[in-house]
């Protein structure tokens, strides 16, 4: 990656999260991580476009892992974040509220 600002963005391959890193590699000159966890709503393949910039690196990993997101901080070193990994779907919410808050709550507290 370039050395340019570095932007760590969780939950990149859901819908929000892809149409903001496809933006930030085409407009801009910052370098992206996107951690993401590929659970039901994410799709690597909505961002085909920018697979092979060298701006642009995924890692699979789920935010409620404190071990693993602690060595993408010392690793990666952003100089910013923009947390999108999030559980959204209120059916889903209650069939399982636990994983709700273990991503929504604990994982954001990581």
């Amino acid at each position: 990656m370039t050395n340019n600002k570095k932007i760590l963005i969780t939950g990149g391959a859901g819908f929000i999260g892809s149409a903001l890193i496809r933006y930030l590699i085409e407009e801009t000159n910052y370098s992206i991580l996107n951690f993401d966890a590929l659970k039901y709503s994410g799709n690597l393949q909505s961002l085909s476009l920018i697979e092979d910039s060298e701006r642009y690196k995924f890692l699979h990993g789920d935010i409620c892992d404190s071990i693993l997101l602690k060595k993408v901080f010392d690793d990666f070193c952003p100089d910013g974040v923009i947390n999108l990994a999030a559980e959204s779907h209120v059916d889903r919410s209650i069939e399982g509220p636990m994983e709700f808050v273990m991503s929504n709550v604990v994982g954001t507290v990581n």
